[in-house]
């Protein structure tokens, strides 16, 4: 392939292309030599237009769109073109270009010429039409062509046309000057009436609730009620117009004599503590997600999530104030939205957590336990808890949390810090166990090792719904290791469509949750 302005993609040599003027040749574009380069000469000894054996080059194949309006005529060394009708060969005799036929003598046109690419335009001046030569104009007759301003009557002349004026008109100049009839006579559509003026007469219209008798010159009252009243609930007829009854949730508008929806939210009162949603001829009382209208109490009630059928934690539940708690196996700390957490020296089976005051800095600790989802949704702002607050307030009162579930909370924002003595360590030390809480993350869901193991001594296996934070076989060496963990739900499309369709809108991001964003610190000494 050669380039030579835009390449035609014909296969040819490289002294085919660079010795005639290419710039680049081949499927990389290798650059050809400059001309009167030792590069060049070693290409192109015989020159410019010869290949490298001697052999002359066909311009009219090797360059794109050569002799353009014309045919390409290949000469030794060189090529010249036999351009088309229209057009003429340029100085060099290499391009064909337009021929500007309006210059030539005889003139081609009796009286506008334009000349065009490869041919020429005659036209006329304004008032004459070209003839059927092309050449020669006549008149144009602009009455019968309908090419006229003329309001009413059109008279054609030589190269023009006049105008004139029918009755009901005054002729004034060139322009015609309507008669107003309505001026003349101002009872001329009586009372109810309104005279329109029209060109060269004029109309009677009525108000509105009138239309004209049959003489075609007052107006009487229309009985609304009889025709497309757009009453739903009844029509009385009044002179010039009607009204129309309206149900309950209703209102009269004032203006269009239609019923409009009464807005009763606009009463302060009407819903009590809950949102007030104004719909067609009603009302409705809507609570925030969590919460249910009482219509006798005329308020909010909490809904107790945990209550339902579809339970949404996998190892017991605590109803919250407009929410519900996930609880976590023995031995594991909820941890972030809806997911639990076990690590080295607390995990099941292991010594309970000490006491806030005596627990050491870098164990997992049960403290700071909060709300971890509300309908789906983090309590933003609400005040913390310590662990046996929530569960006086919680297990006590809710008979859905077992004795055997963990609500204990690890505060998602703090690293944790974990050491190991180097030489004792093994692919088989199990560093974490996450498992998700939530039912809709239950095999819907994978932990990742998100940052800090660019060396790969860390991975998380999947085994039987939980997943271990291990050593890998590749030995590290002695330092601090800064990991993030996070969590990622696996649903495809077709199964979050069909989740949102089996409960609402926002199951989605309510169940689900934010991801888990988790950091830890492993000390190898």
């Amino acid at each position: 392939m050669c380039q030579i302005g835009s390449s035609n993609r014909n296969p040819v040599t490289k002294s085919e292309c660079c010795c005639d003027g290419g710039r680049g040749w081949g499927p990389h574009c290798e650059i050809c030599p400059f001309q009167g380069t030792v590069a060049f000469k070693k290409l192109c000894p015989h020159g410019r237009g010869f290949m490298t054996n001697g052999a002359d080059i066909d311009e009219c194949k090797v360059i794109h769109d050569v002799c353009r309006n014309g045919e390409c005529v290949n000469d030794r060394g060189s090529y010249h073109c036999i351009c088309k009708t229209g057009y003429t060969p340029d100085i060099t005799g290499t391009a064909c270009v337009d021929l500007n036929e309006c210059n030539q003598a005889p003139k081609p046109c009796n009286f506008i010429c334009k000349n065009t690419e490869g041919s020429y335009q005659c036209s006329c001046p304004k008032g004459y039409i070209l003839q059927d030569d092309g050449r020669s104009c006549k008149d144009l007759d602009e009455c019968a062509t309908k090419q006229h301003n003329c309001q009413f009557l059109c008279v054609n002349t030589i190269g023009s046309f006049t105008c004139k004026c029918p009755p009901g008109f005054t002729q004034h100049h060139t322009a015609c000057i309507d008669n107003n009839e309505c001026t003349s006579d101002i009872n001329l559509c009586g009372s109810k009436g309104i005279c329109q003026n029209t060109p060269g007469s004029f109309t009677c219209e009525c108000q509105r609730g009138f239309s004209l008798d049959q003489s075609g010159a007052s107006c009487e009252d229309v009985d609304e009620c009889e025709g497309n009243h757009r009453c739903q609930h009844g029509c009385q007829n009044i002179i010039g117009g009607y009204r129309c009854s309206c149900p309950q949730g209703y209102l009269q508008h004032y203006q269009w004599n239609q019923c409009v929806d009464e807005n009763e939210c606009l009463s302060a009162h009407i819903c009590g503590g809950a949102s007030c949603h104004n719909t067609l001829g009603s009302y409705k009382c809507m609570c925030p997600a969590g919460f249910q209208y009482e219509q006798f109490s005329g308020g909010c009630q909490d809904i107790n999530e945990c209550g339902s059928s579809q339970a949404p934690c996998s190892y017991g539940c605590s109803n919250t104030e407009g929410g519900y708690l996930c609880g976590c196996p023995p031995g594991y700390f909820r941890i972030g939205q809806g997911h639990c957490v076990s690590g080295m020296g607390v995990g099941r089976g292991g010594p309970e957590p000490p006491a806030s005051g005596e627990m050491d800095d870098n164990s997992l600790s049960p403290e700071a336990c909060y709300e971890c989802k509300i309908n789906g949704y983090p309590k933003r702002g609400r005040k913390r808890r310590s662990t046996n607050e929530t569960d006086a307030s919680h297990i006590e009162d809710q008979p859905e949390i077992e004795a055997n579930v963990s609500l204990a909370s690890w505060d998602v924002e703090k690293t944790a810090m974990f050491a190991f003595n180097i030489s004792h360590i093994s692919n088989k030390v199990r560093i974490l166990e996450l498992l998700p809480a939530l039912t809709t993350l239950t095999n819907h869901n994978r932990y990742l090792i998100e940052s800090g193991n660019e060396n790969g001594f860390f991975k998380i296996n999947q085994k039987e719904g939980i997943s271990y934070l291990h050593f890998t076989k590749k030995k590290p060496v002695a330092g601090t290791y800064s990991l993030q963990i996070s969590s990622t739900p696996l649903y495809k499309k077709k199964e979050l469509n069909q989740l949102e369709d089996k409960y609402d809108k926002d199951y989605l991001s309510g169940e689900l949750g934010d991801n888990l964003k988790m950091k830890i610190q492993i000390l190898l000494h």
